[in-house]
């Protein structure tokens, strides 16, 4: 009996001893921290009750005054911006010359059968290195240059027409007669509302050396009337 209960306290002796100095290390380690903490919030609490607000009271609203200063400015600039004039300015035309020709295009319905006449008149013929499609600008490369025509038609029908203004005009340059030229720029179909009036453009590039140039206003398939534009 004496050496088992003589074994059980040799057990014991150990954990006992483990326990301890567990607890002794774990109670010397915190009092580092609590210390330095302590000082910490000491510190703080000084540093703070050493400050003096009314101080610095007024450089704090200043700061508050100016940011609020610019972040209405910064409003108000962007806004004034926007509601200025947006519309696209183009350069004036180089050269414009009169044409003043008029056509009378028939309209016809699906049998043929002649409907109306539309009144198709060519006013001027100009000559840009700029202009506006769709609402973007378009410049000419070096050495070229847009012929813009402006044609006005004239619809006295009860109903809406649509008119492919570009078919009926080309435009021959040089005196070559054979090949004919179709406008690259325009806007068709055209569609024209019922007793009223449409303005629209056509344009061909064409070099800048090119003076001599001349319009055949027609039909396709009909007869031409030639004239003859310089600048």
């Amino acid at each position: 009996m004496k050496s088992r209960r003589s074994s059980a306290v040799a057990a014991l002796i150990p954990s006992t001893f483990f326990s301890e100095f567990t607890a002794n290390f774990a109670e010397r380690f915190a009092r580092p921290q609590s210390f330095l903490s302590n000082v910490a919030s000491r510190f703080n609490r000084r540093r703070l009750s050493n400050l003096s607000w009314k101080k610095y009271l007024p450089l704090l609203l200043l700061i508050v005054i100016v940011v609020g200063i610019l972040a209405v400015v910064g409003g108000i600039i962007p806004s004034l911006a926007k509601s200025g004039d947006q519309r696209i300015e183009m350069k004036g035309a180089l050269a414009t010359v009169p044409v003043a020709r008029t056509l009378q295009i028939p309209v016809r319905d699906n049998k043929g059968a002649l409907v109306t006449n539309t009144a198709y008149t060519i006013e001027t013929a100009e000559l840009r290195d700029e202009i506006i499609v769709q609402g973007r600008r378009m410049v000419a490369i070096k050495g070229r240059v847009f012929l813009i025509l402006t044609i006005k038609m004239v619809n006295e029908y009860s109903k809406e027409l649509e008119i492919k203004a570009a078919d009926y005009v080309r435009l021959s340059v040089g005196g070559n007669e054979t090949e004919l030229l179709a406008p690259d720029i325009h806007n068709d179909p055209v569609r024209v509302q019922a007793i009223s009036t449409k303005y629209t453009r056509v344009g061909f590039p064409i070099y800048d050396t090119d003076r001599s140039v001349t319009l055949y206003i027609g039909e396709i398939s009909g007869d031409k009337e030639r004239v003859p534009l310089q600048f």
